[in-house]
């Protein structure tokens, strides 16, 4: 499967670079599913459109199981710094995540697969919106939103893959269990009174007041709350309030992200959240609106689609090739396939030796395009090994 990878590096690169040039936010990928699609019908593959912009495609050839395999297609609003002959050009917009070569990894994975004898059916999912939600009217990220829709009807597996240009060039992670971290977004809004600060602070509630007791004792609920063993993060990233020096405050708005390895530490979290709340509102007469506007789950990889995805990757990449316990505090909409169908996510090394490593949702990010072919043929393998190992069930 590598050689044959190997073949079609060019053709991937070119896609990548295309993608890389033309980026597009979540559920705005008009213009990516556009080329998607074409690409896909040169393959002779039908497309059906998913999650607004996302696209679903059936490789099928006689009857058997059914594996899905994902790629997101969205970009960051970030603006990039990268100075590559084929940077973005799109201001303020980047594939500073590497869905740009998610995407075109598949569609090599398809190319690969298409000439492969099985018996079954490959599902490819282009998927839009990864990174949020965005005006989705449920709230929903794109494969919350794809699965809501009928995603997974008859699937009998689900592999994913993110590369990570952190980690070598020639590395794949495949971490059984929890590979990535619950992530939530969430907004609390305290109510408090205003009053004149200097004459009659006294009539007032002090909303930054209340605000900042908040913001203090939510730094505590990891600490004091979650065993050592456990792996959580409460993090406050804004905090808004008040018009005038001489005035009471009446409203503070912050928002910050809980990232959790547990489920059920994930969930003992937003009940800790919302008695802290509770508590310090009624400490100080004042109301406090605690709400989580994105909510994702632990990604979980299950332990024989793991175990089955490692082999394969060594079969392509080689016996050493296999990082086999390195989850990610990162987040990843996964999760909601995961939840649902037995699945193996892992990240591809990116990094190329002897360069500085550019982390994610950076603006000066690169990748290594040699581990295109890697990705793809680790993909179109494991896919088939998993195939192969449901029919004989």
């Amino acid at each position: 499967m590598k050689n044959k990878a190997l073949a079609i590096k060019d053709e991937m690169t070119s896609l990548r670079r295309h993608f890389h040039q033309f980026p597009e936010m979540g559920y705005r990928e008009f213009k990516t599913s556009a080329r998607v699609r074409e690409e896909l019908e040169k393959l002779g593959l039908s497309c059906t459109g998913i999650a607004r912009t996302g696209l679903v495609a059936d490789l099928k050839k006689g009857e058997g199981p059914t594996v899905l395999v994902r790629a997101d297609m969205d970009a960051l609003p970030v603006q990039e710094e990268t100075d590559l002959p084929f940077a973005s050009q799109v201001p303020g917009c980047m594939h500073a995540c590497g869905h740009d070569v998610h995407t075109a990894v598949l569609l090599g994975v398809v190319k690969l697969l298409r000439d492969e004898e099985f018996s079954g059916t490959f599902r490819f999912f282009f998927q839009p919106s990864e990174e949020g939600n965005y005006d989705d009217p449920d709230g929903f990220s794109g494969a919350r939103r794809a699965c809501a829709e009928g995603l997974l009807q008859g699937v009998d597996a689900a592999l994913g893959l993110h590369q990570l240009s952190v980690v070598p060039t020639g590395k794949i992670v495949l971490t059984p269990k929890a590979a990535f971290a619950a992530t939530d977004l969430f907004e609390i809004v305290v109510h408090g009174k205003a009053a004149h600060g200097g004459a009659m602070p006294e009539k007032g509630i002090d909303a930054i007041l209340v605000a900042s007791e908040l913001v203090q004792t939510l730094n505590t609920v990891v600490a004091r709350n979650i065993s050592p063993q456990q792996t959580a993060v409460i993090s406050i990233g804004t905090i808004e309030g008040g018009d005038a020096p001489n005035i009471v405050a009446d409203t503070v708005r912050i928002t910050g992200n809980i990232r959790a390895l547990d489920e059920g530490v994930h969930k003992r979290i937003h009940e800790l959240i919302e008695q802290r709340c509770a508590g310090v509102a009624a400490a100080h007469g004042a109301k406090i609106d605690f709400t989580v506007t994105l909510d994702i789950p632990v990604t979980y990889n299950d332990e024989r689609m793991t175990a089955l995805a490692q082999e394969a990757a060594r079969k392509v990449a080689g016996a050493d090739a296999v990082i086999a316990d390195m989850p990610s505090m990162g987040g990843e909409d996964f999760a909601f396939i995961a939840q649902r169908v037995p699945s193996a996510f892992a990240f591809l090394g990116t990094h190329k030796p002897g360069t500085e490593a550019i982390p994610m949702h950076n603006a000066k990010m690169v990748v290594d395009e040699d581990a295109l072919p890697i990705g793809a043929a680790y993909l179109s393998q494991a896919a088939l090994d998993i195939l192969r190992a449901l029919a004989q069930k």
